[in-house]
Parts: structure tokens; C-alpha cells; sequence
């Protein structure tokens, strides 16, 4: 049986969560020109529930049943309240949020002071590859924005035009994919208990729809689009190659079990990018916020969920 509580904060924090990411899922789309709102919410809102549907349940074990094998109810709210708590504070301090690194270090935390079996393990595997995955992603944007810029340079205007169109709506419906494939999944697993099976995959689809509501309700682009825009300036064919290198960086993880934030993979792949071309100029104080705050939130996420779980 899952529990009311622990659904209800699953359902807070897709909202917020949808909102936090709503540049991500909509904002490029309609910022590019490529659909207008109602093609953006549409290609939004598909890619969350097919990503939740197909790809989701394999999340629902990522903390509960992986990092630990077992953990109570109250380790479990400690970390859905924990990350609606860090996020939204975050996000209205415009600071980044790394949604799984909050989840993962709550989780943690709470699973120590409870003195619950932790997978080291898995805890190992998951920390490496948050390290690897924007690597991934900035050698595929590389390779991606150096390509297609060499290609297209015998395309007509017109062309590159419908080029550009049809790659930031292709690569918006796969980020927005991965984000309910790996995020949603996350929340759904945690609000289930770990529980695979019908009833984990039911609350994944509901909380993907939770979240296409607060990007549409709420979101204008908050963390994600502000970080991008003060970091560096980047063609169509640069943001293709970014979401499409972030895009996939997530799904590997997701095939592994791995929380993921979009935002760290998003940054890696702007990284690969910006250096594909020859002029390249780069904020790198913002950049470094960003790294920092990444490090930062999980371990200070960790020391909440410890304490709270420890009272």
C-alpha cells in the first residue's frame, strides 16, 4: 500500500520540480521561434509521460531497494520534504539545484542515522558518474556542434532554418523524455516505497503530469535558462548539440540506476560546445557558482537528512 504522505510530497516536489525546469521543457521551444505555446506544452508534456512510462520504472529502485535495501517511512519523507524545502529555496535565490543530488543526499543522511545497510557500491557508482556525465555530454555536443556547422555550411538559408526548427523540438522532446524517465521516476520510487511494479509506474505518470503543470503554470525559465544566458551564447546548432549530449548523458545513467540532474549534464555540454568553435568566451565565475552549489547542496543535504532523522 503506498502511503498518502509520501505521495502527496512526491506531488509538491514534481510541481516545483516541473517549474524549476520549465526553461528546459518549454522555454527553448518558444524562445527559438520552432512552435508556439500550445506546440511547446504539447511536445512538453508527451515527452514527460512517455519518458515516465517507458523508462521510469527502472528508477523506481534507485534509492530505496538500491542505495539501501530498506528504509521506513520516515526516511523516506525526510527526503521528499528535504528536496521541496532545498528546491524551492534555490530556486527563488536563482541559485542551481541539483534535484538528485538533494534526493540522494537526504536519502542518505536519513538511511545512516537510521542505521539502515547502505550499498556502497551503488553509492560509489552514482557519486563517479555525476563527474562522468557532463563529461559525456561535452564531448558529444563537441562532436555534434562541429559536425552540423560543417554541414550546413553548404545548406541554404531556408535549410538551415528548418534544420535548426526541427532540431531544438526533436532534442526539447528528449530532454523532456529523460527528465520523466529519470527525475520523475526518482520521485515516483521514493513516494512507492521502492515498490516496482503497476503501482510505481501509475504514480510516475501522475507526477509527470504534475510536473507539465507547474512549467506551464509557473514556469518562465528560472535556473537553467539564467545560468546559459550569463555563461556563454550559443547558435541553434549549439543548443541542438547540448540538449541532444545531455539528453543522452541521462539516459545512461537512468539504464544504470543513477539519479541524474539535467542541469550538470546541460553545463558539460555547453562547455563541449562553446569549444567546438573557434571564438569561445565563457563566464567562468557563473560556471564555478554552479559547480560549487552542485558539490555543496548534496552534502549539505546529507547533514539535514542526518540530523532530522536522527532527532
Amino acid at each position: 500500500m503506498i502511503d498518502a504522505l509520501l505521495v502527496l510530497l512526491a506531488g509538491v516536489l514534481a510541481f516545483i520540480f516541473g517549474w524549476n525546469n520549465s526553461s528546459l521543457l518549454i522555454g527553448n521551444i518558444r524562445a527559438s521561434g520552432s512552435l508556439g505555446a500550445k506546440g511547446a506544452v504539447a511536445v512538453s508534456v508527451i515527452g514527460l509521460l512517455a519518458g515516465a512510462a517507458i523508462e521510469g520504472p527502472k528508477m523506481l529502485k534507485s534509492l530505496n531497494g538500491s542505495v539501501a535495501y530498506s528504509s521506513p517511512e520516515i526516511g523516506l519523507a525526510i527526503t521528499l520534504g528535504l528536496a521541496v524545502a532545498f528546491t524551492v529555496g534555490l530556486t527563488f535565490l536563482k541559485l542551481p539545484a541539483t534535484f538528485s543530488g538533494i534526493m540522494v543526499g537526504s536519502f542518505l543522511g536519513a538511511a545512516v542515522a537510521l542505521r539502515l545497510a547502505v550499498n556502497g557500491g551503488q553509492v560509489l557508482l552514482i557519486v563517479s558518474f555525476w563527474f562522468i556525465a557532463p563529461l559525456i555530454a561535452g564531448f558529444i555536443a563537441f562532436a555534434l556542434h562541429r559536425a552540423t556547422s560543417t554541414l550546413l555550411t553548404s545548406v541554404s538559408v531556408v535549410g538551415v532554418d528548418s534544420f535548426n526548427r526541427l532540431a531544438i523540438v526533436g532534442t526539447s522532446f528528449a530532454v523532456a523524455f529523460v527528465l520523466g524517465a529519470n527525475n520523475v521516476g526518482l520521485m515516483a520510487g521514493t513516494a512507492a516505497g521502492g515498490g516496482a511494479g503497476g503501482q510505481g509506474a501509475m504514480v510516475a505518470v501522475g507526477l509527470a503530469l504534475v510536473a507539465a503543470l507547474g512549467a506551464v503554470t509557473l514556469g518562465k525559465g528560472h535556473v537553467s535558462d539564467t545560468i546559459g544566458d550569463r555563461m556563454l551564447s550559443l547558435s541553434p546548432q549549439g543548443v541542438f548539440a547540448v540538449f541532444a549530449g545531455a539528453a543522452i548523458a541521462v539516459i545512461i545513467g537512468t539504464q544504470l540506476q543513477v539519479p541524474m540532474s539535467i542541469g550538470e549534464s546541460v553545463l558539460g555540454g555547453m562547455f563541449g560546445s562553446a569549444y567546438s568553435q573557434r571564438t569561445t568566451v565563457i563566464n567562468r565565475r557563473v560556471a564555478s557558482l554552479a559547480l560549487g552549489m552542485w558539490i555543496v547542496t548534496p552534502l549539505m543535504a546529507f547533514a539535514t537528512g542526518y540530523i532530522l532523522a536522527a532527532v
